[in-house]
Formats: structure tokens, C-alpha cells, sequence
């Protein structure tokens, strides 16, 4: 029982091994995001806004957002952009 189990783990060691061997060093991923509210019920106004950030090796994209209502009043937009192996 003990000569198999050593096996099956010298096994998993050794695919371990090799996966991490075949994989780039040099990739790697990125995220990051925020956003926020306000709201108040006297005078009824809520405002929010986001964003957030995605990368990888090659490829930068990104967007934010925000936008604000009253009783009377709505205002909002929202911008985006992506890089492709031009960014660094």
C-alpha cells in the first residue's frame, strides 16, 4: 500500500513538474476594479459611478462609467478602451 501511494505521488510531483515548465514565465494577468453610490432620500438624488482594468501579456482593456439622477434630472456616460501590443 505504501509503494503506491509513493508512486501516485512521485506521479503528481513529476506532472506538477512539467506543467510548470511548459508554462511562459514571462505571462501574466491583471484586474482591477472600483466604483460608489451616493443616494439621499431628502431631495431625492442618487449618483454612482465604476471602472475597472484587465490585462494580460500583450493586451491592456478598460472602461469606466458614472451617473447621477434627481427628481427632475438624469445624466450618465460611460468610456472605454483596449491596447494590443502597443502599450508597452
Amino acid at each position: 500500500m505504501k509503494s503506491k501511494l509513493a508512486k501516485t505521488a512521485l506521479t503528481a510531483a513529476a506532472a506538477l513538474a512539467l506543467a510548470g515548465a511548459a508554462t511562459p514565465a514571462f505571462a501574466h494577468v491583471g484586474l482591477e476594479g472600483g466604483g460608489g453610490i451616493v443616494a439621499s432620500a431628502d431631495q431625492p438624488f442618487l449618483a454612482g459611478g465604476g471602472g475597472g482594468v484587465a490585462h494580460t501579456s500583450d493586451i491592456v482593456a478598460g472602461g469606466g462609467g458614472g451617473g447621477a439622477a434627481t427628481a427632475t434630472d438624469l445624466v450618465g456616460g460611460g468610456e472605454g478602451f483596449a491596447h494590443i501590443k502597443g502599450w508597452k
